[in-house]
């Protein structure tokens, strides 16, 4: 018994004195963080180093990017805007001239909207209406707008569908002076 004693008490002691104390695992865990903070920073510098040359390259093809991608938003918007047919009636024919012309449903109120471009070539206070027709001529839905534009002015005049008219079976709108 004498000798498990002696042998645990020699192990144990062997095994204390031969373990790292709690100071030289702090000294080595910051060691160790300090090589890593150094590689780090020496990765970091290199990075700089690179750019220095290669940076203006980089530069232009960041904002090459940035502008195709600038591009692309506003194809996006026109897109969005869907391209209809607007007929004129032959009585706005010295009044007004027509631009572009889509439809889009208006977030706020949900309802579709035809937005029209239109370029006044006198001046005119009165009403304009659009009217919708479908593939069979047969009206679908018409909305009335009072306008007061002077000779030379133009806009893109909204008319706001009420959101009953089964606006996506238009096949072409009409302009008239009302």
């Amino acid at each position: 018994m004498k000798k498990i004693f002696f042998l645990s008490v020699c192990t144990f002691s062997l095994l204390a004195f031969s373990c790292s104390s709690k100071e030289e695992k702090k000294q080595k865990a910051e060691d160790e963080g300090n090589l890593l903070a150094e590689t780090q920073a020496r990765f970091i510098k290199g990075i700089g180093e690179g750019l220095k040359g290669e940076g203006k390259d980089a530069a232009e093809s960041v904002s090459e990017g940035a502008g195709e991608v600038y591009s692309g938003l506003n194809t996006g918007f026109d897109k969005s805007l869907m391209k209809v047919t607007v007929k004129k009636d032959p009585a706005l024919e010295p009044l007004v001239n027509l631009g572009r012309c889509g439809k889009y449903t208006n977030d706020t109120t949900g309802r579709t909207d035809v937005v029209i471009y239109t370029i006044f070539k006198q001046d005119y206070q009165g009403k304009l209406m659009v009217r919708g027709y479908d593939k069979e001529n047969l009206e679908v839905g018409r909305v009335t707008k009072k306008v007061d534009y002077k000779e030379d002015d133009a806009d893109y005049i909204e008319f706001e569908f009420d959101k009953r008219t089964p606006i996506n079976l238009v096949s072409y709108f009409t302009l008239e002076k009302k």
